[in-house]
C-alpha cells in the first residue's frame, strides 16, 4: 500500500512537501524560460515560379532543340549557378546577412546552402509515364527575421527568372552564330572544290569521259587505216615477189623500184598510225584512273552540298528560335507569387518551450516529494495506524516542531531559492538573454 491514501492524506502530503514542489516548480520554469530565450525564430518565405509551355514550338523535324538541354536540366544548371559560393557571397553582401557576426566565407556558404532551396514541380500526366516537364518552381528561403526571409526569396526568384531568359537567349543566338559559321565554312570548302574540279578538268580534259569517247572512235578509224595499209602493203610484197628481181629489162626494173618505194612509203605511213594507236591506248588505259579522281571530287562536292543544304535549314530554324525568344513566346518561367512576409515562424514556438519546461518543473516535484514519503513511512494519523498495524491506539499526541529548528528550516528555503533564482538570472545573463 502507498503512503497517500485518501483525501485527507493527499491534503497532508502537500502541505508538508509544498516548499519542495514550489521549488522544483520555481527551478522547471527557470530552465524553460532559458530554453525558450534560447530558442531561435526561423520564418520561412516562398515564391512561387509557373513554368509556360511555349506558344510557338519551333523543334526540328529531327526533335532536337538546337542541342538545349529541356527544362529539367536547364533549371538545375541554374540552381546550380546561384546556389554557387560567389553567387551566395554576394547575396549576403547585398542583404546584409551576416554583418557583424563572426562567420567565415565558407560557414555563411554553408548556412544559406541549407536555407535556401529550389523545388520543381511535376507537370501532371497521363499515364505513369513522365517527360520530366515541370509545371511550378518553389523558390523557398528560412532567416531569423522575417522581412529578410520574404527579401532572399524574392532575390533569389529574381534572379533565377532572369537567368532563364538569359540562358534562352544565349543558347538561340549560339546556335546561330555556329549554323552561320557553319554555313559559310560550307560554302568556302564548295567554292574551293569547284576551283578545284575545274582546274583538274582543264589539266586532264583529254582524259575526260568526251574526249575518251572522241579518242575510241579515233582509234577505230585509225585501227582501220592500219589494217587498209598493211593489206596495201601486203599487196606490194606480193607483187614485188612476182617480179624478176634479175631481168635486166628497163620496165622491170622500174616497176620493182616503184614497188619498194611503196612498200617503204606504206610502212613509213603504218608506223605513224600505229604510233597514234598506242598513245590513244595509253591514255584510254590512264582514263579510268583520272575519272575515279573525278567521281571522288564530285562525291565530296555531292556532300558539302548536302551539308550545306542541312545547316541553312539548321540556321533558319535556328533564326526563328532567336526571334521567338527575343519575343518571349517559347517556353519561359514566370513569377506566379512573390515572397511575402511571414507571419509565424515556422520554429517551435517560444511558449510551448517554456510551458513544457514548467510542467516538467510540476512533474519533477511531484516525483520527489513522492519519492521523499516512499522513502520515510511515516504513520502520521491515528486512522493510518489502524489501518496499517489492525491496532486501535489509546492516544494520539501531536508533534510540534520547536521554534529554532522552524526558523532554521524557513532560512535554509529561503537561502536556497534565492540561490536558485539568482542561478537563473545569471545563467540568462550569460546567455545574453537580457
Amino acid at each position: 500500500m502507498g503512503p497517500i491514501q485518501n483525501l485527507q492524506e493527499l491534503t497532508s502530503w502537500l502541505r508538508r512537501r509544498w516548499r519542495l514542489l514550489a521549488l522544483a516548480t520555481l527551478l522547471g520554469a527557470v530552465a524553460g524560460l532559458v530554453m525558450a530565450m534560447q530558442t531561435e525564430r526561423v520564418y520561412s518565405a516562398s515564391a512561387v515560379i509557373q513554368v509556360i509551355n511555349p506558344v510557338i514550338d519551333v523543334t526540328p523535324e529531327s526533335g532536337a532543340r538546337n542541342g538545349a538541354p529541356d527544362i529539367t536540366r536547364r533549371v538545375q544548371m541554374i540552381e546550380q549557378r546561384l546556389m554557387s559560393r560567389e553567387a551566395l557571397l554576394d547575396l549576403a553582401a547585398r542583404l546584409n546577412l551576416f554583418e557583424g557576426l563572426p562567420i567565415s566565407p565558407v560557414e555563411q556558404v554553408a548556412l544559406m546552402r541549407q536555407s535556401f532551396s529550389i523545388s520543381a514541380i511535376a507537370a501532371a500526366q497521363q499515364g505513369f509515364s513522365r517527360d520530366g516537364s515541370l509545371s511550378a518552381l518553389v523558390v523557398r528561403a528560412s532567416h531569423e527575421e522575417a522581412e529578410t526571409a520574404a527579401a532572399v526569396a524574392n532575390d533569389l526568384a529574381g534572379a533565377l527568372l532572369r537567368e532563364s531568359i538569359s540562358d534562352r537567349q544565349s543558347e538561340a543566338e549560339q546556335a546561330l552564330q555556329f549554323f552561320r559559321a557553319e554555313e559559310a565554312r560550307l560554302e568556302a570548302r564548295i567554292a574551293t572544290l569547284e576551283d578545284q574540279i575545274a582546274e583538274f578538268r582543264s589539266e586532264n580534259e583529254g582524259f575526260l569521259p568526251a574526249a575518251i569517247t572522241q579518242r575510241r572512235e579515233e582509234r577505230g578509224r585509225l585501227t582501220d587505216t592500219l589494217l587498209s595499209l598493211q593489206q596495201q602493203i601486203s599487196a606490194r610484197r606480193n607483187e614485188l615477189n612476182g617480179q624478176d628481181s634479175g631481168s635486166r629489162r628497163a620496165v622491170t626494173q622500174r616497176r620493182v623500184a616503184q614497188l619498194t618505194e611503196e612498200i617503204a612509203q606504206l610502212n613509213q605511213q603504218a608506223e605513224v598510225v600505229n604510233a597514234r594507236i598506242n598513245e590513244i591506248q595509253e591514255v584510254l588505259e590512264a582514263a579510268p584512273a583520272i575519272e575515279q579522281q573525278l567521281i571522288a571530287m564530285n562525291r565530296r562536292m555531292e556532300q558539302f552540298q548536302a551539308q550545306l543544304t542541312g545547316a541553312s535549314e539548321r540556321r533558319r530554324e535556328a533564326e526563328l528560335s532567336a526571334r521567338i525568344e527575343v519575343d518571349q513566346q517559347s517556353e519561359r518561367f514566370e513569377l506566379l507569387e512573390a515572397a511575402l512576409v511571414p507571419e509565424y515562424p515556422i520554429s517551435r514556438s517560444r511558449k510551448k518551450v517554456a510551458l513544457m519546461g514548467l510542467a516538467g518543473g510540476v512533474m519533477l516535484g511531484v516525483f520527489l516529494a513522492y519519492l521523499l514519503e516512499f522513502l520515510h513511512p511515516v504513520m502520521r494519523t491515528a486512522a493510518r495506524v489502524e489501518r496499517e498495524l489492525q491496532l486501535r491506539p489509546v492516544i494520539s499526541i501531536p508533534y510540534t516542531m520547536p521554534g529554532h529548528e522552524r526558523r532554521r528550516r524557513q532560512m535554509i528555503w529561503g537561502f536556497g531559492t534565492v540561490l536558485l533564482v539568482a542561478g537563473g538570472l545569471a545563467t540568462a545573463w550569460a546567455l545574453g538573454l537580457f
